[in-house]
């Protein structure tokens, strides 16, 4: 089991300074990772709001071993060359350390800018954005002419980046954007419409549907706590990494700045 921050982009997380260096105390602490949201918009959050791509390149300048990247990218409000040409450049930067998390977003930053949320469409980018991105980053030529992306007669220098891809659970449909990707990043909501930990049973089928829509067999599974009670902590994580889990993520957006450097001070679970 491996464990990582995961922190917002807006509010008192707007800041860039104060990303990098919780990032830094992160690195310090022995925490494995650091992964940061990406919304352009702060619709129902408070501004101000950060780039991640920007925060992250001075991340990895700040850092020499901790991983990084933006959980999740929404590609469908993305050039995919443009994003490939990022992720390439910080995969470079970083000395091989980046994660690149894709899903579809939320819904205001498409609509606030006058593009459309239509779920169905988003999904179908989704999936065929991930296939474009996957081309660009093989250092292959790439032709493509798909639905909603087009590419041809281009060629990137290949870049080993691991690509993850989000959704919500359960699902009726299939995972979407989970072929060939490297992990998955899954989301779960309460009766309430909170956020919550999936059990171990759950993250077993989750789990078979990411692998059955085309993920890698051996794929990162990463979980995140998304409020203070479900802390990550060393018992429950056996019994999650025998269920497939190999990240576990620490929430900050529920807690302040300082808190979540307090937190980061005393390292991530032993045993």
């Amino acid at each position: 089991m491996r464990y990582g921050i995961y922190v917002p982009s807006f509010g008192a997380y707007g800041d860039p300074a104060v990303l990098r260096d919780l990032a830094v105390a992160a690195e310090s602490a022995g925490w494995h990772g650091y992964f940061m949201w990406d919304l352009i918009s702060p619709g129902q959050y408070d501004p101000p709001v950060a780039d991640p791509w920007v925060v992250l390149a001075a991340i990895a300048q700040a850092t020499r071993t901790i991983q990084l990247g933006p959980m999740v990218v929404p590609l469908p409000r993305r050039r995919p060359a443009k994003l490939a040409l990022e992720a390439g450049t910080l995969q470079s930067l970083s000395g091989g350390r980046l994660i690149l998390g894709l899903g579809t977003g939320v819904g205001w930053d498409y609509t606030n800018h006058g593009e459309s949320a239509k779920r169905s469409e988003l999904a179908a980018r989704l999936d065929e954005g991930a296939t474009l991105i996957h081309a660009l980053l093989s250092g292959e030529p790439v032709e493509h002419i798909g639905t909603y992306y087009k590419a041809t007669g281009v060629r990137f220098p290949p870049t080993d980046v691991p690509v993850w891809t989000s959704g919500f659970w359960p699902r009726k449909a299939p995972v979407r954007g989970a072929r060939n990707a490297n992990g998955l990043f899954p989301q779960m909501r309460d009766k309430t419409d909170d956020f919550r930990l999936p059990t171990p049973s759950e993250v077993r089928g989750i789990r078979a549907e990411f692998i059955r829509a085309g993920g890698h067999a051996d794929g990162d599974i990463a979980i995140w706590s998304p409020n203070n009670a479900a802390a990550p902590a060393a018992a429950p994580a056996k019994e999650y990494e025998q269920a497939g889990v190999t990240w576990w993520f620490q929430d900050g957006s529920e807690l302040s700045p300082d808190d979540l450097l307090k937190r980061i001070a005393n390292g991530p679970p032993a045993g």
